[in-house]
């Protein structure tokens, strides 16, 4: 089976639900594992919450920068779902033959995380206060993390706005990672601890952490660009091969209306919501 647009699939979702939701109980003897991106942490997890509630199956979950994650995935790990903050890695993982299907599940947009210090910074003014003279931009690393991938494309956008503009964002960037094994972050937070820190004076994060970020900190806040900035995260799923075959139940159920509004509620913008909703 391959979800391969979702205009096809979505409407058949409650059936197929219903009809793997009534499968073998032996399903329930084993958990699935689901790698997940880690800016998706709070919405992966309630949503496994809630496909264990009532299939009464597991779900064991990790979360780090997707590319790390696929990697792991690439050198054997056992996984069953994989949700990328990107298409990309993904889209790899079906091209290499490691993944059986994959799908587009939700999008994004960007944000600028500004300490109070920056001072009020709206939409319109948001790329002027990252081209300010030596203003230090938090970003994440290319390749390895989607964020830092959009990233590199918002900064090329800012430069077809403003001549100049992305090879001054280019230069002024500072790249935060929190690798493997890496120390626990004081703040909860490692963009937070790079602005609490001075290491950085803004930084440029996912639009759908606001909540998390006005609970870690009062501090801050979450601008987002205009639209002529915005390069549109999307957001994909893939079903490794060799998975268990409730794998399948859980993908669906991410692109469920149930799954769908979960990611809603977290701040993304869900592909599969019905009208009204």
């Amino acid at each position: 089976m391959r979800i391969a647009s979702r205009r096809l699939v979505l409407p058949f979702l409650p059936a197929l639900l219903a009809v793997f939701g009534c499968a073998s109980p032996a399903w329930a003897q084993d958990g699935l594992v689901l790698y997940g991106a880690g800016s998706l942490r709070e919405a992966m997890t309630e949503v496994a919450a809630a496909f264990t509630a009532s299939e009464k199956i597991p779900v064991t979950t990790q979360f780090g920068a997707s590319g790390r994650m696929r990697e792991r995935i690439e050198a054997g790990e056992k996984v069953d779902v994989f949700t990328s903050a990107d298409l990309g890695h993904a889209r790899k993982l079906v091209q290499d033959g490691r993944a059986s299907v994959m799908a587009l599940f939700a999008q994004n947009t960007l944000c600028l995380l500004a300490p109070a210090r920056a001072g009020r910074i709206d939409s319109a003014g948001a790329l002027d206060a990252l081209l300010k003279a030596g203003v230090k931009v938090g970003v994440s690393p290319p390749k390895v993390d989607p964020l830092g991938d959009y990233t590199v494309e918002l900064f090329t956008a800012a430069g077809r706005l403003k001549p100049g503009a992305e090879a001054a964002l280019q230069g002024r960037a500072v790249v935060l990672d929190n690798p493997p094994g890496a120390p626990p972050s004081p703040s909860g937070d490692y963009y937070l601890d790079a602005l609490n820190d001075g290491r950085v004076d803004l930084a440029v994060v996912y639009c759908s952490g606001r909540e998390r970020y006005a609970k870690l900190s009062k501090e801050v806040a979450m601008v987002p660009f205009v639209p002529e900035l915005q390069v549109g995260p999307q957001y994909g799923l893939a079903v490794v091969k060799g998975a268990k075959p409730e794998a399948m139940l859980l993908a669906l159920r991410i692109l469920s209306p149930e799954g769908q509004a979960i990611l809603a509620r977290n701040g993304y913008k869900a592909i599969g919501l019905p009208q009204g909703r």
